[in-house]
C-alpha cells in the first residue's frame, strides 16, 4: 500500500495509549509500515513535548506534532517548534495566586516552552498525575514568571474545577484565556483561540505538509476541534459520544490496536 499523499496525526491518552499508556505492538509496527510506505505521522496531544517523548522513547515519527492542545506545533526529530501562542501572563498569574492560595486541593502545572513547573506543594501533588506529567519542576510561581506560557493544566475533582471557572469567569479571566476539559479531573487553559484544529490548519502552510491529505484520530473534547480540521476524522470506539458526532469513521477503541485497524483495513479502502 502506498501511503504517500497522507498525514496522521492521533491523539495519545485513551486513543493510540492502551490503559497503561502504552502503544500495543501492533499500533507501532503499522505506524512503521505507514512511514516506510510514504506517510507523514505526528501525534496530536495535550502533552508537552518533554513528556511526551518520555512516554514515547525512540518512537518513529516523521514530521510534525500537535503539542499542548495545539498552544505550540514540535518536531520531534529536529527539537524545534513552530507557531507557539501564549497565555496573558499577568492576568492569569492573578488567578494562580488566587488558586494556589485559596484552592489548595487543586494540583497546579504550568508548561513553557522549554519547562513543565509544578506549583503546587510537593507535599499535596497527587501522585498518578505526577507520575503522568513528569519531568517537572516543584517551584513557586514567581520563578515561573522568567518563562513563557504556553498552557495552564488543573488537577481536581469535577465540582471543583467547576468552582474554579465560575471564580475565573468572575475575575473576567475568560476575555483573554480559553478552557477545555482533557480529562474527568482535568481542567485546561489556552491561550484565547487556541485549539488542536487551528495547529493542524497552520501545519497545513509548512512545505512538508502542503497538499497531504490530512487524517486525524481523537476521543476527548480537546480532539473535536482537530477532528473538525482533518480531511479524514476518525474516532475510537471508547470515544465520548459528542466526539464521535464530529468522525467520518469510527475505529475499535484504543484497548483493540485501532490505529493499525485504521491503516490496514480503513485506509486502504477509501
Amino acid at each position: 500500500m502506498d501511503y504517500a499523499g497522507l498525514a496522521l496525526f492521533t491523539d495519545l491518552d485513551r486513543t493510540l495509549f492502551n490503559h497503561s499508556r502504552e502503544v500495543s505492538p501492533k499500533n507501532r509496527q503499522a505506524l512503521e509500515l505507514f512511514q516506510r510506505e510514504g506517510g507523514l505521522f505526528g501525534i496530536a496531544t495535550g502533552r508537552a513535548p518533554m513528556n511526551a517523548l518520555g512516554l514515547l522513547p525512540r518512537f518513529p515519527m516523521n514530521t510534525w506534532s500537535v503539542v499542548l492542545n495545539g498552544a505550540e506545533a514540535y518536531n520531534f526529530s529536529t527539537g524545534t517548534a513552530a507557531f507557539p501562542r501564549l497565555l496573558p501572563q499577568i492576568l492569569t498569574a492573578t488567578f494562580l495566586g488566587y488558586v494556589l492560595e485559596k484552592l489548595p486541593q487543586v494540583n497546579v502545572l504550568l508548561c513553557s516552552e522549554s519547562r513543565i513547573f509544578f506549583l503546587s506543594p510537593q507535599a499535596l501533588a497527587d501522585r498518578d498525575f505526577l507520575l503522568s506529567h513528569r519531568p517537572c519542576t516543584f517551584t513557586g510561581l514567581e520563578t515561573a514568571l522568567g518563562y513563557p506560557w504556553l498552557k495552564v493544566l488543573f488537577c481536581a475533582p469535577r465540582p471543583v474545577l467547576e468552582a474554579l471557572e465560575r471564580t475565573a469567569a468572575e475575575m473576567d479571566l475568560f476575555s483573554a484565556v480559553d478552557r477545555v476539559y482533557t480529562g474527568p479531573v482535568y481542567l485546561e487553559f489556552l491561550p484565547k483561540g487556541v485549539h488542536k484544529g487551528r495547529c493542524l490548519g497552520d501545519l497545513r502552510c509548512l512545505d512538508a505538509l502542503r497538499g497531504r491529505k490530512m487524517i486525524a484520530v481523537g476521543d476527548w473534547t480537546n480532539d473535536i476541534e482537530l477532528l473538525d480540521e482533518a480531511d479524514l476524522a476518525a474516532a475510537v470506539d471508547n470515544a465520548l459520544p459528542e466526539v464521535k458526532a464530529h468522525a467520518d469513521i469510527l475505529l475499535p477503541s484504543n484497548e483493540e490496536d485501532a490505529i493499525a485497524h485504521l491503516i490496514y483495513e480503513v485506509i486502504p479502502s477509501l
